[in-house]
C-alpha cells in the first residue's frame, strides 16, 4: 500500500511518503464519492465548541477521510471530540483550484457535527515537492485557491480550512508562510471566525518549515506525531514513540516545537489509530524488515491481538507484537487505548492546544481510545502520569477519582487483552469488602464505581485481578 524504498530507520528520507499521503492515494484507486450521500438527524443545531477568553479547551481534532464507511461519523464520541477535518480538497496545482473535493459538496458529516456542537474544517491536501513548489511560487494560483476556500466554506457553513502541504522544499520555506499569511487574510475578511490550522511534520528536517512565524500567522499548529518508523524502514519500530529511539514525540514537541518558539497554546500533538506491520528476520524486538510494512488501523489489530498477544514496550509505550505467517515472521508496532491516554496525558501535561487524530472511523466505533481520551480530559488518569502497569501482562489500575472519597468514586482500569476482571476491596486488615465481576470484556480502558457511602472511614485497598495479574491502588474513605 505504501511506496518507499527500504532506508534507515529514523533518518530523513528524499523518498519518504507520509501516511496522509500514501493513504489518500491508495484509496482514490477504490472509492467511489458518490456512495457518500447519507441523511443527517434533523436536530437543532448546538452551541459550537470554542476556545474562551484566552484559556482554550483541550481541542480533539480529528481528521475525517473521505473512504471511511456512509455511516463511521455516527458512531464518533461528540462528547470528547471538538473539531471534524474533512479529508480533502485536492489542489490543482495547474489553476489553484480541485481535483476533487471528495465529496464535501454532498457530506452530511457538516450538519451532523454542528448539531453536536463540533466544528467541521475543510482540509486541503497538496503532495509532492514539485506540486508545492508550483502553488508556492505563483501568488495568482494562491487566490484562485483562497477565493474557491472562502466560497465552499460558505456554501457548506464550514468552520475553517486545514492545510495540509508535505514534502514542501527547504527553498518553499518564506513562500510557504507568505501564502499562509494571503490565505488567513483572505479567508478572515470574509469569514471572520473560521479557524486556520496547519499539518506539520514531526521532525523539522533542514529546518525546512518556519514554524515559529506560522504558528504566529495560524490559528494553530497540528504535528503529525507519527511515521518515526513506516513501510520503508530497515527495522521494525514504533510509529509514535512517546520516549526512547532517536527521534520521539517528547523531543519532537520539545526541540522542534517549543523550542523553536511555537507557543504550547498553539500546537496540537497528532496522534495515529494505526500501526505498521513489516515482514521481518524474526521475533526479536525491532527485527530487520525483509520487505515494505503494511499500515493496519486500529479496528485491524483487535483479532490480531486476541490470535497472538502483544506486549508493552516500556522503553517507547507502544504495544507490539510478533507473529507468523505462512513460515514468515511479521512483527507489529501499534496503538492501543493504553498507549494513546500516554499521549494525550503528555499533551494535557504539556499545556498543548489538544490532540490530533490520524484517522477516525479506524476505531469502526469502539469506546475504549474514545475512553482514554475522556479520562485524561475529566483528570481520572493519576497527576504522577504512571499508568500502574504490574509486571509484563499490561493491565493495571490507572487510578482513583475523587481520592480521599466521601460518596462515589471512579476507578479507571486499562485492560491489555480479552478477560474476565475481578475488582476487590480490602480493607486495611485484609478483610474482603466488596467484590465486583466483569465478564468478557474487550481490551481498552474500563471504569468501576465505588459506592464509598457504605464504607467506613479509613484507608482500603483496590485489587484488580484479571488472571494474568494484579493490580493495586490504595484509597481513603473520608468521614463526613
Amino acid at each position: 500500500m505504501l511506496t518507499c524504498l527500504t532506508v534507515a530507520a529514523q533518518e530523513p528520507d528524499s523518498l519518504f511518503v507520509g501516511i496522509h499521503q500514501a493513504e489518500s492515494q491508495y484509496y482514490s484507486r477504490v472509492f467511489d464519492t458518490a456512495t457518500l450521500r447519507a441523511v443527517a438527524s434533523p436536530v437543532t443545531p448546538a452551541t459550537l465548541k470554542s476556545r474562551k477568553n484566552g484559556e482554550p479547551a483541550f481541542m480533539v481534532y480529528g481528521w475525517h477521510p473521505y473512504w471511511a464507511g456512509n455511516t463511521a461519523y455516527l458512531d464518533y464520541d461528540y462528547s470528547v471530540l471538538t473539531h471534524i477535518a474533512w479529508f480533502s480538497y485536492e489542489v490543482d496545482t495547474a489553476t489553484g483550484l480541485y481535483t476533487t473535493l471528495r465529496g464535501w459538496d454532498i457530506t452530511p458529516v457538516i450538519d451532523h457535527a454542528h448539531q453536536q456542537g463540533v466544528r467541521v474544517m475543510l482540509t486541503v491536501t497538496n503532495f509532492g515537492s514539485a506540486r508545492n513548489t508550483a502553488l508556492l511560487t505563483d501568488t495568482v494560483k494562491q487566490w484562485n485557491l483562497i477565493n474557491e476556500l472562502v466560497y465552499q466554506l460558505k456554501k457548506r457553513n464550514g468552520d475553517g480550512v486545514n492545510f495540509d502541504f508535505e514534502t514542501v522544499p527547504a527553498s518553499m520555506k518564506s513562500n510557504m508562510a507568505s501564502f499562509c499569511r494571503r490565505a488567513v487574510r483572505g479567508i478572515k475578511a470574509e469569514l471572520p471566525n473560521a479557524e486556520i490550522s496547519l499539518a506539520t511534520p514531526a521532525v523539522n528536517w533542514s529546518d525546512a518549515w518556519d514554524l515559529k512565524a506560522l504558528a504566529e500567522i495560524c490559528d494553530y499548529l497540528i504535528m503529525m506525531g507519527y511515521n518515526y518508523y513506516w513501510s520503508g524502514s530497515s527495522t521494525a519500530g514504533p510509529v509514535a514513540p512517546l520516549r526512547g529511539e532517536n527521534y520521539n514525540i517528547t523531543r519532537s514537541i520539545q526541540e522542534d516545537y517549543l523550542d523553536a518558539g511555537v507557543p504550547a497554546s498553539k500546537l496540537l500533538l497528532g496522534m495515529p489509530w494505526y500501526g505498521y506491520d513489516w515482514p521481518v528476520t524474526g521475533s526479536s524486538r525491532k527485527a530487520g524488515t525483509t520487505g515494505s510494512g503494511s499500515s493496519r488501523t486500529y479496528i485491524a489489530t483487535i483479532p490480531m491481538v486476541n490470535a497472538y498477544g502483544k506486549k508493552f514496550d516500556n522503553d517507547t509505550d507502544v504495544p507490539w507484537m510478533s507473529y507468523q505467517k505462512d513460515a514468515q515472521w511479521r512483527q507489529m508496532w501499534f496503538e492501543d487505548s493504553l498507549s494513546l491516554l500516554l499521549k494525550t496525558d503528555f499533551a494535557k501535561k504539556r499545556d498543548l492546544a489538544g490532540v490530533g487524530i490520524w484517522a477516525l472511523s479506524y476505531e469502526a466505533g469502539r469506546p475504549e481510545l474514545w475512553n482514554g481520551m475522556k479520562a485524561v480530559i475529566e483528570g481520572t488518569v493519576s497527576s504522577d502520569g504512571s499508568p500502574a502497569m504490574p509486571g509484563t501482562g499490561g493491565s493495571g489500575i490507572l487510578n482513583i477519582i475523587p481520592n480521599p472519597v466521601k460518596d462515589k468514586a471512579l476507578v479507571s482500569c486499562y485492560i491489555s487483552r480479552p478477560c474476565t476482571i475481578t475488582i476487590t476491596i480490602y480493607d486495611q486488615d485484609g478483610r474482603v469488602v466488596e467484590v465486583t465481576e466483569k465478564a468478557s470484556l474487550p481490551p481498552g480502558i474500563m471504569t468501576s464505581e465505588i459506592d464509598a457511602g457504605k464504607l467506613a472511614p479509613g484507608i482500603y485497598f483496590c485489587v484488580l485481578n484479571t488472571g494474568e495479574g494484579r493490580s493495586v491502588r490504595k484509597f481513603a474513605v473520608a468521614g463526613n
